[in-house]
């Protein structure tokens, strides 16, 4: 991997991830015990199509974080968080504001200016993570009210999802 797409900060390795880190994925976000975990299968294509837009952090050789993210046929300027997890032992030290910083800087070079998610309304350690990261990127913030309704979800009971909107960034 070229040192682009590789970052080193306090021992953790930022990189984009390998089709194999899929399986570490799955397993963070199955023990997040937050997230909607999705099949292994989803996150072993999301690592090997879209690791340009995807992270993993490292840390003595282990996956303890991931951002899962693409950019939108329809909006090539931003780019869309699909999922941020940490491993539970590596939590309360920013490490999702610096895995969505990452996230940015490795999408810039394709003029992406803005970084969107879904977030739900329950959810205040998501909107408190993006509220940091957009600070961090020195970026304008809002939250948009139903992106996606309960209805829209039919009969799988789930909650409304907002939208995130960090942009334009201009760094």
């Amino acid at each position: 991997m070229s040192a682009k797409n590789s970052r080193e900060t306090n021992g953790i390795v930022f990189r984009n991830p390998k089709t194999e880190d899929g399986k570490y994925f799955w397993e963070i976000a199955k023990a997040s015990k937050i997230l909607d975990v999705n099949s292994t299968y989803h996150y072993l294509i999301m690592c090997r199509h879209f690791k340009k837009t995807c992270i993993a952090a490292e840390k003595q050789g282990r996956v303890i974080g991931f951002v899962i993210a693409y950019i939108p046929p329809d909006s090539p300027d931003t780019v869309f968080v699909w999922q941020v997890a940490v491993d539970a032992k590596e939590r309360g030290q920013g490490l999702g504001v610096r895995m969505l910083v990452n996230v940015f800087k490795n999408v810039k070079p394709f003029d992406v200016k803005n970084l969107d998610a879904t977030i739900t309304p329950s959810n205040k350690a998501s909107i408190g993570l993006f509220t940091a990261a957009a600070r961090e990127l020195n970026a304008p913030f809002m939250l948009e009210d139903d992106f996606f309704s309960t209805d829209d979800f039919g009969q799988n009971a789930h909650e409304a999802e907002m939208l995130f909107h960090i942009g334009p960034i201009s760094d």
